[in-house]
This record gives structure tokens, sequence and C-alpha cells, in this order.
């Protein structure tokens, strides 16, 4: 199976203004969002996989309507952006999103089953002091996917970082995100573990047979994104840079 990883493009296109953190380069992003996509031509992947801050929208004015209608405007040059992708897509809004208006333009895809995995994707949100929580039904889809004994081994794909810990300067990890881990090693069921949220990334990192990777924020440069090759859980992975 292989995997396209795209994360945190913080795109202000319609939406005025740039990013209060000057290396995120919001208003380049839906070029390289293009740029990538005529990479993915040719890579072929049969997944594209893109976790969250999808827009970097001022959320001093989340009720504004024409700051909405903005935004509304960005989710839509981003759809008509990645629609360019050859293969299937799995879209999450994060903690910069309007996750109304994210999940109106990329409906959740909680779970589908690609080229012999099945992949789940989990639509979390920050809980008090911005720690990410998997609480209620998203907690609820993921343990009853570990108790499974279908066979089928999993992807989990979230915005938030899972493990390893990354809380330097603001709480990126799961607040329980250390029982998280724990539980997706203990089950057997889980191959790989993506996340976004955290802009320098992970590498790819095996736990107990499970792979955990961190993509870095595409909008910085050299403004990256992965790509993995999964197979009998083994992973190998790329880096494509679009400054190079």
């Amino acid at each position: 199976m292989r995997i396209a990883h795209l994360t945190d493009p913080h795109i202000r296109h319609h939406l005025p203004g740039s990013s209060s953190i000057p290396r995120r380069h919001s208003r380049l992003m839906l070029a390289s969002l293009a740029q990538a996509m005529a990479r993915l031509a040719h890579l072929r992947p049969d997944l594209l996989v893109v976790t969250g801050d999808l827009l970097d929208y001022p959320l001093e004015y989340a009720a504004d309507p024409r700051f909405r209608s903005l935004a509304w405007a960005d989710l839509m040059a981003l759809r008509r952006v990645l629609v360019q992708a050859p293969c299937p897509r799995i879209v999450l809004p994060g903690n910069h999103d309007l996750e109304e208006l994210c999940e109106r333009a990329f409906p959740p895809v909680p779970e589908c089953v690609i080229a012999g995995h099945r992949v789940l994707a989990f639509y979390d949100r920050e809980g008090e002091g911005h720690v990410p929580r998997r609480v209620a039904g998203e907690r609820a889809r993921f343990c009853e996917a570990l108790e499974r004994r279908d066979g089928v081994p999993q992807v989990h794909v979230q915005h938030y970082v899972v493990w390893p810990e990354r809380n330097q300067g603001y709480p990126h990890t799961y607040g329980d995100g250390d029982a998280l881990r724990r539980r997706i090693v203990q089950s057997g069921r889980v191959r790989l573990v993506l996340s976004g949220h955290y802009h320098a990334g992970v590498p790819p990192f095996c736990e107990e047979g499970v792979w955990f990777a961190v993509a870095p924020a595409l909008c910085q440069a050299p403004y990256r994104f992965w790509v993995y090759d999964l197979a009998n859980g083994s992973l190998t992975w790329q880096e494509h840079a679009l400054e190079e």
C-alpha cells in the first residue's frame, strides 16, 4: 500500500493577511499543493491523506460571516486542487480550521478499505488548555476497531500526535497519548499511525511492530510531504520537497 501524506498547509488565499508566524507561507500554498498533485501523478499512491490545518483561519473571527465566506472560498479552491490527485482522499480538519466548514467541503471518511488495509480516520478536537483528546464517539470507534478479529491490518490517521510526546511550547500530543500508544501496540491490529500538527515532523519509527510518523508542515520551506510504502508490516518512505 502506498500512501501520500501532506499536512498543515495553513492556506490563506481569499482569507486576508498572513499567518502570525512568518515562516508559515500561507499565501503560497495553493500553488505548492498543485505542484504536489503533479508529483503524485507520477508516484501513483493508493491513498492521499491530508491531516489537518487546511486553512490558517483567524479564529478570533470564527463567527464573522465575511471571514467564513472567505474561508469557504479557500476550501473550494483547495478542493479543486485535491481532486487532481490520482487516488482516493481523506482530508481532516485541524485546530486552525472551522470544523463545520471543512466537513461540508470534505465529507468525513471515518473508515475505508484500500489495498488490503483498513484505514480509520479520527476526527478529534482540542480540549482544555489546547490538549488534544479522543473522547465520546471517536474513542468508542477507536476501541471497537482494536477489538476486531477480521485479520485486516489497520492504518490510523488523525491531525494530532498520538506518539511520541511532543509538547514543548504547545501540547501537540494527546493528553493520554501514551495510553493510546499502548492500546494500539497491544492490539496487534495496527500497522501504521499517521499524524500532523507538529510542524517539525517526526520521521517514521517502529515500536513493537507498529510504525508511527508525523509528517512535517507543508507550509514551511522546503515544503515537504512524505510517501510511505507499507507491505506485510514493513515500511519504507520517501521525502519529497517542493523547494529544491
